[in-house]
């Protein structure tokens, strides 16, 4: 039998598996896991608890989901209150009291600028340092004497005369013509500024009613381009006539039109056109 050397057969009694070619290996001990962290406690939600049937609810509810009903028991918010409109007669009421203030306000600048018209105009003169002071006077209106009248007819014992005596119980009358066409002129010795003519009629009742008296006239002015027409009311009050003459020498009264005459009492009319005087004024 043949065998072997001895070096191979030790070796085949040592190896008799193919794990025992390699060295063993192991762990001792498994790794330490690492220690859990402890568990947090999840935040739990807000819940209201309805007053009326005990559900909880969110907290971000403000009614109850089961019943309806309002979980705050706060006052509830309360909405702005309305707008004021203003009615038509408020706004009339305003408009109003705009014009009475615009008014009073033109009212009293007109009185300040009429106040600054009347005062005293107060000049410096720079050459020698003194104040001259001019004051505005109104006009003085005062009566104006014509110093001669005539008439287109008159009687002797009625003159044109007795119109500027400052008797209002002498007259003039025409002559018997029932003033047709009857004229009156009136001069002055130097220019006047005329601002009213009053017509005086006979104050006698008897003469009033039975002598024509002037109903339409025509003032004709040397001063004046246009002549002054209107009509008198058949009274014996002075009738006053508005005209506004600047440097008057002449001036011509023209009667138009009359106011008949008639009975008093049984006592026939007169033919005759009666005034008993005319009177000026102004400046």
């Amino acid at each position: 039998m043949t065998t072997g050397p001895p070096g191979d057969e030790m070796d085949e009694k040592k190896i008799e598996s193919f794990d025992d070619l390699f060295e063993p290996f192991g762990l001792d001990e498994e790794p330490e896991q690492p220690a859990a962290a402890p568990p947090t406690s999840q935040p739990q939600a807000e819940t209201v608890v309805c007053p009326s049937c005990g559900t909880h609810n969110p907290g971000s509810n403000r009614h109850c989901e089961a019943c309806g009903a309002r979980l705050e028991t706060g006052p509830l918010p309360v909405a702005p209150p309305p707008l004021i409109r203003a009615t038509p007669g408020a706004r009339a009421l305003g408009v109003l009291a705009a014009v009475v203030l615009v008014v009073a306000l033109f009212a009293f600048v007109w009185s300040v600028v009429r106040d600054d018209g009347a005062a005293s105009d107060v000049a410096q003169n720079g050459d020698n340092g003194t104040t001259e002071t001019s004051v505005t006077s109104p006009i003085q209106i005062e009566e104006l004497l014509p110093s001669v009248v005539s008439a287109s007819s008159q009687y002797d014992n009625f003159p044109a005369d007795n119109l500027i005596d400052g008797d209002s119980a002498t007259y003039w009358n025409d002559k018997g013509l029932r003033g047709r066409d009857a004229e009156i002129t009136f001069r002055f010795f130097q220019p006047v500024q005329i601002v009213e003519i009053d017509l005086v009629n006979i104050a006698d009742a008897e003469r009033f009613t039975r002598n024509y008296r002037i109903k339409g006239y025509q003032i004709v002015s040397d001063d004046l381009q246009v002549p002054i027409s209107g009509t008198l009311e058949d009274v014996a009050d002075p009738a006053p006539i508005r005209i506004a003459s600047l440097e008057t020498t002449e001036l011509t009264l023209r009667v138009t039109s009359t106011h008949p005459a008639t009975s008093y009492e049984g006592q026939p009319p007169f033919n005759e056109l009666a005034v008993a005087e005319i009177q000026f004024f102004g400046s």
